[in-house]
C-alpha cells in the first residue's frame, strides 16, 4: 500500500491534487504593448521555448512528494566570457537547459554540446559560480524529489572554451555532491580567507508532520538541518578545490525546511551573515557571522515577526539609507474567497502562543517587507511595513526581488506567483480526513484518484506575477498590468539581467507547464532617448580566488543621496541574477561618486563618473580602507539613561485571553497598561512618578532624590487590581498630590468590586492609605483619568474614562464626570455626569480624554478619544460641558484612537492636538466609501451580544473572521455555512440580512492615520495625517514640546500592540519616533539611531519628569516589559515649576512674538508628566493664569 508525505498535518492532515490546465487565455497571447515597460518575447522570436513540464501520475504527485509545485529555478551569467549574459533553467521532469545569449535578444540551446546532462533529476536551485578560480563561471545544481529520484547534487566545471564550451560533472571531486534533499547553493567567503565557500538549503522531506508543534532543534542531528561547506584549497590530485563539510562546528545545527536564502553583512561589520526562509513551523534562521570561523542564530534578536511558511526572499537597501532591508515571502492570497478557505490561516490563539512558549518567533500568513533600522544603542532591529506598503498579499509567491526597472534610482518590487491549484483547501481537507476516519486500511492511490474528482472542480490559482514601483516613499504603487506583465502564470523561478545590454532590467521567469517569459524592458528604448532616466553599471573583476568579486559593496551618491548594493547575486527563489551591478540614477548625468568595497575591504573611490556606461571595476586597483565599519549612531536628541540612576521596573502582566470570553473582538483588552503620573509625592519640591501594575503585581512609587537618583517603594495593596492610567493631584487641598489609579484590564468578571477606581491619600510623606469612601461605586473596566477644575470652584474635578465591558462589547461602558466635593476631610467625588454632560456618560470605547481650552474662553473643554468614534469635542459652558463634535468638521474621521496631546504646532497662538490611532501598516484599509464596522445585537437569541467585524476587499464588505471564529460565536449559523466555500462566497449581506440587523448596534471606521488636528478657530478644525514613519504601529505614548531647542514644538511617539488576534498579527513594528516640528504643521521624522530615542515593544504610557538640575527624563512604560528612561540632550533656557491650579501661560518673546502653553493633569495615553513651563531662549515676560482666572506676571531677568 503506497503511502503519502506528512506535509499535510496543520491541526488536521491537508489533501491537495494538482492539475494543470493547458488552456490558454486568449486575451494574453498576443505580444504586449509597447507602449508598456515590459514586452514578452514570442519563445520563438528569442529561441527560448524551455518549459518545466510536469506530468502526474498515481504515484508521481504532490501527495507522494510535497515540494511537487515548487517548479525550479534559473541562473544568469556571462558562460562564455562574451560580454552578454546566458541562462540555465532548472528542470524537475524534464531535463535543464543552458542557453547562449547571441547578442539582440536572440538565444541559442546549447545544452547537449556542452555537456550538461539532468535526466532523472529533479533540479531545484541553480547557481554559477568561479568553483576552480579559472575565471570562467561554473554551475551548480541542487536536487530534490521523492524517492524515485536521484537527490545527488551536481556541479559543472567549464572548460573554459569560449569556442566549444563544455562543462564536466565534478560535485563528488570537489566534495559538493551532497544528497540533502536541497533547495539552493550559495557560494561567498564566510571566512574572509580569499576563497569561496558554500552554504547549501535543505529540506529534507522524511521527517512527517511537518507543521506538529515540536521543540526546536539546534544539535545538527536533524535531516533538515542546512549545511555549511568550507573551501580547504586546491587539492593537488585533482588541480580543483576540495570543501568539507564544517557545519556543526560552525554552528550551522537549527532545523528547518529551508526554501529562500541570502546572504547579507546584516550589521557591517565587514563580515557576509545568511538568513534562510523556512517553510512551515520551522523558524526563519539569520545566521550572524562572529568573525571566527563560526555563526550564531539570531533572527529573534533582530526581528519582531516573521512570516510562517517563508517562501522565496531578498535582501537590498531599498530605501537608499545605506542598510539593508529584507522581502519575505508567504501564501496570504488578496482574494476573499481564497483567504476564507486556505487552511493555513486556521490557527487560535492558543496555539499561537504554544508556539512562542515552544521558542518559535510569532509568525503570520503574509508578504513582509522587514525595514533595517539601522544600529541604536548597540542594536539593530528590523521592522515590518510590508502591510503599509501595500504588497502583503499577493497569493502563492514565490520568487521576488529589488530591482529599479524604471531607472528612478528607487528599487522596485516583483514577485512570482501562481500554484497550479489551490492546493490548501479547506473542504478538501476536511473530506481527506473523514475519508481516513472511515477507513483507515485505505490505499492512497485509491484515495487519490477519490479526492482528484474533488479538486477539478476547484479553480487554478494562476496568478499574473505582481510588480510594485518605489515612488521614493514606504508605500508602493501596484504596475502589474500598466508595466506589461499581466499575463497569469505558474512562475517560480525570477532573475533580472540586461540581455541586450542597453541600461535597463529585462526579466527571466521559469514558468510550471508553460514556457519561460522573457521580457524586454523597453525603458531604454529608440523613442525614449530625450526622456528617459539614465543608469550606470559595474562588472567586477575581483581576486584570483573569488574572481566575480561576490561579497562586494557598493555605494553611489548622486543628486546629494545614495544607494547601497551588496553583491551576492543568489537572490529571490532558488535562482541567481546577473552578476552586472545595476543602478538607475534617475535624471543624473554624472555620478558624484561611487565607492567599491571589496570583501577584504579594500577600497576604490570613483568620482564625477558619467552615466549610462558600463564600466570594469578591478580588484587589483583596490587600496586598503576601512571604510563599512559598524558603527552605533551618534544620538543627537536623547540618550538612554542607565538602571543605575536608581529607575528599574519590569512590568509583569498574568496570562488572561480576551478570546476565550469573546471570540469577536478584534484585540485583547487585558493587556493594555501600564500608566505613569508624575508628581511630588513626599513634598520636597522635586517630582516622583508612580508605574502601573496589574493583578497579583503592585505598582511602584519612585522617589526622586537630590541628584537624580531614585529610590522606590510597591504602593501597598493593590495588587487585587489591573491599573490603567494614574494621576497625583491635590483631591482634599491640604497641599499635598493624592493618588487616582484607574481600574481596568478587562480580565476580571463584570461588575467586581476591583473595577473600582481607587483614590489614594497622601500623609504629605509619601504615605498612602486608600480612601474607600471617596468615589462613587462605579465597577466599570476604565482607562484614562484626566483632571481640571472645570466649574471653576477651586478645587480639581476628574473625567475617567471607560474603556470596556468584554462581555458587552462594542456596547460603550460608563465614563464619569467626577465633581470634587470635598470639604475639609471630608473627601467626596460626586458623578454628575447625567447632570451637567450627558453625553458624556457613554460616548464609546474610551482611551484618552484632555482638559484644554481649544476656544480660548479661558474655560478647560475637553476632549476625549477612544474606538468605533471620532475624536470629540465638548465646550465647557461655565460648568456644563456641551458636544460640538458634530460641527467642528472632524464628526467623518472615525477611527480607533488611541492618545491626545496638545502643542500650538503652527505658532498660531491656540492649542493644537496630535492623535494618536491604529496607523496604516494594517490589513485594514479603510475610507468613508470602504469603511471597517462593527455591528452588535444578540444574532442567534442565547442573550449574549454578537459582535461582527466587517471590513471592505475588492469592492465588497465581508466578516474579518475565519469560518470557525465566526460559528464559535453564533453557532446557528453552521447549518447555512456548512462548507468552508459556502461561507467564503458570502457577504456580510449574505450572513446578516437586513432583517435580521434590526436594532443592532452599529460604528464604523473611515481613518487609521495618526494624525495631528489643526485648530482653525471659531470651533473649526481640520485633520492633517503624521508621516508615513508614524504610521508603522499603533500610536499610545505621545509627548509635545520642544525638544531640540529651534522654538518649535515637537512630538516624540511610542506605540506597538502585542494584543491583536493571530490572524491580525501583532503590531511590532515602532520603535519609538522624534518628530521635529517646522513651527508651520510640518514635521520631520528623526529616525532613532540619529535621534537616539529607541523603544521596542508594546509601548503603552509617556511621560516627561523634571528634574532638579532642570533637565528631564522620558519614561515610556511597555506591557509586560521593562521601563525605558531617556534624557533629552537639550535643556531648556529655563523652566518656571507651576502651582497646583495653574491652567496656562502666554509666552512674550524679545521680538514681541506671542506664545501659547497649556499645563495639563492627565494627557497622552494614561499618562501625566511634570506640571512645568519650559522657556525658551528668547522668552521676555510670561503671563501665567490659573483655573479660576487668577494671572501673575513673571519676568526674565
Amino acid at each position: 500500500m503506497i503511502k503519502p508525505s506528512g506535509r499535510f498535518f496543520f491541526f488536521f492532515i491537508i489533501f491537495f491534487f494538482v492539475i494543470f490546465s493547458s488552456c490558454q487565455n486568449e486575451r494574453f497571447k498576443k505580444r504586449a504593448s509597447s507602449k508598456t515597460l515590459f514586452r514578452l518575447l514570442d519563445p520563438k522570436e528569442c529561441g527560448i521555448t524551455f518549459a518545466n513540464r510536469l506530468t502526474e501520475s498515481d504515484t508521481d504527485n504532490a501527495i507522494f512528494y510535497e515540494y511537487y509545485y515548487n517548479g525550479a529555478g534559473l541562473a544568469v551569467g556571462d558562460l562564455d566570457n562574451d560580454g552578454l549574459s546566458d541562462i540555465v533553467f532548472g528542470a524537475n521532469m524534464t531535463e535543464c537547459r543552458v542557453y547562449l545569449n547571441k547578442g539582440g535578444l536572440k538565444f541559442a540551446d546549447v545544452t547537449r554540446q556542452c555537456g550538461v546532462n539532468t535526466a532523472g533529476k529533479w533540479i531545484t536551485g541553480v547557481s554559477l559560480a568561479d568553483v576552480n578560480n579559472d575565471g570562467w563561471l561554473d554551475i551548480y545544481l541542487c536536487a530534490a524529489g521523492n524517492i524515485d529520484y536521484d537527490y545527488t547534487n551536481m556541479l559543472y566545471i567549464s572548460n573554459g572554451d569560449p569556442d566549444n564550451l563544455f562543462f564536466t560533472e565534478c560535485a563528488a571531486a570537489v566534495g559538493l555532491a551532497d544528497r540533502g534533499y536541497s533547495t539552493q547553493a550559495v557560494f561567498f567567503d564566510y571566512d574572509r580567507d580569499g576563497d569561496l565557500d558554500m552554504y547549501l538549503v535543505t529540506a529534507s522531506m522524511t521527517i512527517p508532520n511537518k507543521n506538529a508543534l515540536r521543540q526546536r532543534k539546534n544539535d545538527g542531528s536533524m535531516p533538515n538541518t542546512d549545511r555549511l561547506y568550507r573551501n580547504e584549497g586546491i587539492n593537488p590530485l585533482t588541480n580543483l578545490p576540495f570543501f568539507r563539510n564544517v557545519s556543526r562546528e560552525a554552528g550551522i545545527t537549527w532545523d528547518g525546511f529551508g526554501l529562500g536564502v541570502a546572504v547579507c553583512d546584516i550589521n557591517k561589520d565587514g563580515w557576509p551573515d545568511i538568513y534562510v526562509g523556512n517553510d512551515y513551523i520551522s523558524n526563519d534562521l539569520l545566521y550572524v557571522n562572529q568573525k571566527d570561523g563560526t555563526f550564531r542564530e539570531m533572527v529573534q534578536d533582530y526581528t519582531k515577526h516573521i512570516t510562517l511558511s517563508t517562501m522565496g526572499l531578498d535582501i537590498a537597501d531599498f530605501n537608499n539609507d545605506g542598510f539593508v532591508d529584507l522581502v519575505l515571502l508567504d501564501m496570504q492570497p488578496e482574494n476573499y474567497y481564497r483567504k476564507r478557505t486556505m487552511a493555513l490561516n486556521m490557527r487560535d490563539y492558543k496555539r499561537y502562543l504554544s508556539e512562542l512558549n515552544a521558542g518559535y518567533s510569532p509568525q503570520y500568513i503574509r508578504n513582509m517587507i522587514q525595514v533595517n533600522n539601522g544600529n541604536i544603542n548597540g542594536r539593530i532591529t528590523f521592522s515590518d511595513i510590508g502591510q503599509l506598503a501595500g504588497i502583503f498579499e499577493t497569493d502563492w509567491s514565490w520568487g521576488t526581488l529589488f530591482a529599479d526597472f524604471d531607472n528612478d534610482g528607487f528599487k522596485d518590487l516583483i514577485i512570482g506567483n501562481g500554484i497550479p491549484h489551490d492546493v490548501t483547501n479547506m473542504d478538501v481537507s476536511e473530506l481527506w480526513m473523514k475519508t481516513i476516519r472511515a477507513n483507515r486500511e485505505i490505499d492512497f492511490t485509491v484515495l487519490y484518484k477519490l479526492l482528484k474528482a474533488e479538486m477539478d472542480k476547484l479553480g487554478n490559482v494562476k496568478k499574473p506575477n505582481m510588480i510594485f514601483r518605489n515612488n521614493g516613499s514606504l508605500i508602493f504603487e501596484t504596475k502589474t498590468r500598466e508595466w506589461g506583465l499581466g499575463r497569469p502564470s505558474y512562475s517560480t523561478g525570477m532573475v533580472f539581467a540586461d540581455l541586450d545590454n542597453d541600461g535597463d532590467l529585462d526579466l527571466i521567469m521559469n514558468n510550471i507547464n508553460d514556457p519561460a517569459f522573457v521580457y524586454e524592458n523597453t525603458l531604454m528604448s529608440v523613442d525614449s532617448l530625450k526622456s528617459r532616466n539614465h543608469f550606470i553599471s559595474l562588472i567586477l573583476r575581483g581576486d584570483t580566488k573569488n574572481t566575480g568579486g561576490i561579497g562586494t559593496k557598493v555605494t553611489v551618491y548622486h543628486d546629494g543621496r545614495l544607494q547601497y548594493h551588496e553583491h551576492f547575486p543568489v537572490r529571490g527563489f532558488q535562482s541567481m541574477v546577473d552578476s552586472k551591478i545595476h543602478f538607475g540614477v534617475g535624471t543624473s548625468e554624472s555620478i558624484d561618486s561611487i565607492i567599491v568595497c571589496w570583501p577584504d575591504e579594500k577600497v576604490q573611490k570613483l568620482r564625477n563618473v558619467p552615466s549610462d556606461q558600463f564600466i570594469e571595476v578591478r580588484y587589483i586597483d583596490a587600496k586598503p580602507d576601512r571604510i563599512f565599519e559598524n558603527k552605533t549612531g551618534n544620538p543627537s536628541l536623547f540618550i538612554q539613561v542607565p538602571e543605575k540612576n536608581g529607575i528599574k521596573y519590569i512590568h509583569r502582566e498574568r496570562q488572561f485571553i480576551d478570546f476565550d470570553i469573546q471570540p469577536l473582538v478584534p484585540h485583547q483588552y487585558s493587556k493594555e497598561g501600564p500608566g505613569i503620573a508624575v508628581g511630588d509625592i513626599n513634598s520636597d519640591g522635586l517630582d516622583d512618578f508612580f508605574i502601573g501594575g496589574s493583578t497579583s503585581y503592585s505598582g511602584m512609587v519612585f522617589i526622586q532624590g537630590n541628584n537624580s537618583v531614585f529610590t522606590s517603594y510597591p504602593l501597598p495593596g493593590e495588587n487585587n487590581y489591573e491599573d490603567m492610567g494614574a494621576l497625583l493631584f491635590d483631591a482634599d487641598g491640604d497641599g499635598d498630590n493624592d493618588l487616582y489609579v484607574v481600574s481596568g484590564g478587562a480580565g476580571l468578571p463584570p461588575g467586581i468590586e476591583f473595577y473600582n477606581d481607587r483614590l489614594y491619600i497622601n500623609n504629605g510623606k509619601g504615605g498612602f492609605i486608600m480612601d474607600r469612601n471617596a468615589l462613587p461605586d462605579e465597577r466599570v473596566c476604565g482607562s484614562h483619568v484626566a483632571a481640571a477644575d472645570f466649574d471653576r470652584d477651586g478645587d480639581l474635578d476628574l473625567f475617567v474614562c471607560g474603556r470596556v465591558s468584554l462581555e458587552n462589547y462594542p456596547l460603550p461602558p460608563r465614563s464619569f464626570l467626577l465633581r470634587n466635593d470635598s470639604k475639609g476631610s471630608q473627601i467626596r467625588f460626586t458623578d454628575v455626569t447625567g447632570a451637567l454632560a450627558p453625553e458624556l456618560e457613554r460616548p464609546g470605547l474610551l482611551a484618552s480624554a484632555l482638559w484644554t481650552d481649544f476656544n480660548n474662553d479661558g474655560w478647560p473643554d475637553l476632549i476625549i478619544a477612544g474606538e468605533w468614534m471620532p475624536v470629540m469635542f465638548f465646550v465647557n459652558v461655565q460648568g456644563k460641558l456641551r458636544n460640538i463634535t458634530g460641527s467642528t468638521g472632524l464628526d467623518k474621521y472615525t477611527g480607533w484612537w488611541n492618545s491626545i496631546a496638545a502643542g500650538d504646532f503652527d505658532r498660531d497662538g491656540d492649542m493644537d492636538y496630535a492623535v494618536g490611532n491604529l496607523g496604516l501598516n494594517t490589513q485594514y484599509k479603510v475610507s468613508p466609501a470602504e469603511p471597517m464596522r462593527i455591528m452588535a445585537r444578540d444574532f442567534d437569541l442565547n442573550g449574549t451580544i454578537d459582535p461582527v467585524c466587517s471590513y471592505y476587499v475588492q469592492g465588497k464588505s465581508y466578516p474579518i473572521y475565519h469560518r470557525n471564529v465566526l460559528l464559535s460565536q453564533i453557532p446557528s449559523l453552521r447549518n447555512r455555512y456548512n462548507t468552508y466555500e459556502a461561507y467564503a462566497r458570502a457577504t456580510l449581506d449574505d450572513i446578516f440580512p437586513e432583517d435580521t440587523r434590526k436594532g443592532a448596534y452599529i460604528k464604523e471606521c473611515t481613518w487609521f492615520a495618526s494624525s495631528w488636528i489643526e485648530n482653525l478657530g471659531n470651533g473649526a478644525f481640520r485633520m492633517h495625517s503624521l508621516p508615513e514613519e508614524a504610521q508603522l504601529s499603533p500610536v499610545f505614548g505621545m509627548l509635545a514640546g520642544d525638544y531640540n531647542n529651534d522654538g518649535n514644538c515637537d512630538l516624540i511617539l511610542t506605540g506597538n500592540s502585542y494584543s491583536s488576534n493571530v490572524y491580525t498579527g501583532q503590531y511590532d513594528a515602532s520603535i519609538g519616533l522624534f518628530l521635529s516640528g517646522d513651527g508651520k504643521g510640518g514635521f520631520k521624522p528623526v529616525l532613532g539611531r540619529e535621534s537616539g530615542f529607541f523603544v521596542d515593544g508594546d509601548a503603552k504610557s509617556l511621560a516627561e519628569i523634571s528634574l532638579k538640575d532642570g533637565n528631564s527624563f522620558i519614561l515610556a512604560a511597555r506591557n509586560s516589559d521593562t521601563l525605558r528612561v531617556f534624557k533629552p540632550l537639550a535643556k531648556p533656557a529655563g523652566i518656571i515649576r507651576l502651582g497646583k491650579d495653574d491652567f496656562c501661560a502666554e509666552i512674550i518673546l524679545k521680538n514681541g512674538t506671542r506664545e501659547y502653553r497649556e499645563f495639563y493633569y492627565g494627557s497622552g495615553y494614561l499618562s501625566q508628566s511634570s506640571r512645568v513651563l519650559k522657556l525658551p531662549p528668547e522668552a521676555a515676560s510670561v503671563t501665567v493664569m490659573t483655573f479660576t482666572g487668577e494671572k501673575r506676571i513673571i519676568t526674565m531677568k
